[in-house]
């Protein structure tokens, strides 16, 4: 990887990269980070972990700036998300790819669940990963539903209160847990200044470490199903074939010798 780096770089470039590269070894780490053998069949499908990934970054960069501009308070969050739409430069588009990004994010992220799935990668030993990704999921799901109400307009008000108040009904700890989110009886100030530290503090802080975890047991096991795994079952698969079918005529040769 690095002669390719070397060759799609300029001359006073490659004295750079191969300064970095001998001493930190920056480039040996992102080709073992980035290159992974993927089955060829379906191959595609094993790119949605990496889109995950990507729309959860852009959901990083975009909400930070927009922070810049948006107050959490009942009086000003709908006025700044307003100010940011039509106000800020390049708002609306920032807006835009949080928005639709996040959108993204579920419906990308959810197919990455099924593909793991019904491709088996949940087995041994990836077991963990697979915890893992259903933690990474509910906390996705969760950043979803605080910021739904950090526009704090009529839509995004009550589709919280709706939410909440199904998950109310939740055994034993769910009065608990809405009671607190509410910050008291009903949604008001208290309700939108926790969704918004959850949303931009907590999950994000909860979120990153466990994708460090889920792409360090990734690279740790592999992916199910990658064509080196393939081989390498296929041909254990054949030798077991093979040696069974040779008992089976040792034992038939053995019983037509007894009968004679």
């Amino acid at each position: 990887m690095i002669g390719r780096i070397r060759s799609q770089t300029s001359e006073a470039s490659k004295f750079l990269v191969d300064w970095m590269e001998d001493r930190t070894g920056i480039v040996t780490m992102l080709e073992h980070f980035l290159y992974e053998p993927v089955p060829k069949r379906g191959a595609w499908l094993y790119t949605l972990g990496s889109a995950t990934l990507f729309l959860i970054v852009l959901q990083f960069i975009t909400g930070i700036l927009l922070l810049f501009y948006y107050v959490p308070t009942t009086d000003h969050a709908w006025n700044s998300v307003y100010y940011i739409m039509h106000g800020v430069y390049f708002g609306v588009l920032i807006r835009g790819i949080h928005y639709w990004s996040a959108n993204f994010l579920m419906a990308v992220i959810g197919l990455h669940m099924a593909r793991t799935f019904f491709s088996g990668s949940y087995k041994a030993p990836r077991e963990m990963n697979w915890v893992i990704g259903v933690i990474l999921l509910l906390l996705v799901v969760g950043l979803a539903f605080t910021g739904y109400l950090l526009r704090w307009d009529q839509d995004g008000f009550w589709a919280s209160v709706v939410g909440m108040k199904i998950g109310s009904y939740s055994p034993f700890i769910g009065p608990y847990v809405i009671h607190f989110l509410l910050g008291g009886d009903v949604a008001g100030p208290a309700t939108l200044s926790r969704f918004f530290a959850i949303h931009v503090w907590l999950l994000p802080a909860v979120l990153a470490p466990f994708i460090g975890i889920h792409l360090y047991l990734l690279r740790r096991h592999g992916e199910f199903g990658a064509e080196f795994e393939y081989t390498d079952r296929l041909t254990k698969l054949r030798e077991s074939q093979q040696l069974e079918e040779f008992a089976r005529y040792e034992a038939d040769e053995g019983e037509e010798i007894e009968r004679e």
